[in-house]
């Protein structure tokens, strides 16, 4: 089973990623999924790193209508949007690492399955623990000759 910090760190890499402007996804990545996490559930190395982020998103007066996250946003320059969606992403790299660490270290029941997260079935199929690829449910090819 995901765990709900996991899971909205991954919706909010997902944002990140899709169509629009960088403040338009940094602000959709952050305001859908990640305005109320505690900095306390997240991996060391970045904790201080969010908090800064966090003050720096709530920081703006917002106007009528709008919201103060998307009036903080739209006062970044490029470079701190960018800082900041690198970040979100590091943060998420850094908490599924430590998961998958956790997983391969920690003694487990054969029932209990890793958690469900694209990074972490990537890492089983390049250690050779999915049973299951890709190229064995490929269409032999047909030699033409």
């Amino acid at each position: 089973m995901q765990s709900v910090l996991s899971a909205q760190l991954e919706a909010a890499a997902l944002a990140l990623v899709g169509d629009g402007t960088l403040k338009d996804r940094l602000c959709a990545a952050y305001c859908d999924h990640l305005d109320d996490i505690s900095e306390q559930d997240l991996p060391d190395e970045v904790q201080e790193e969010f908090a800064a982020m966090a003050r720096v998103m709530h920081s703006t007066r917002a106007l009528p209508g709008d919201s103060v996250v998307r009036a903080s946003i739209r006062k970044l320059s490029n470079e701190e949007a960018q800082r900041y969606a690198g970040l979100i992403l590091r943060t998420y790299g850094q908490r599924i690492g430590a998961l998958a660490a956790t997983a391969r270290t920690a003694p487990r029941a054969a029932s209990a399955p890793l958690e469900s997260t694209p990074l972490v079935a990537l890492l089983a199929l390049e250690s050779g623990t999915q049973r299951h690829t890709r190229s064995s449910t490929r269409p032999k090819q047909v030699s033409r000759g």
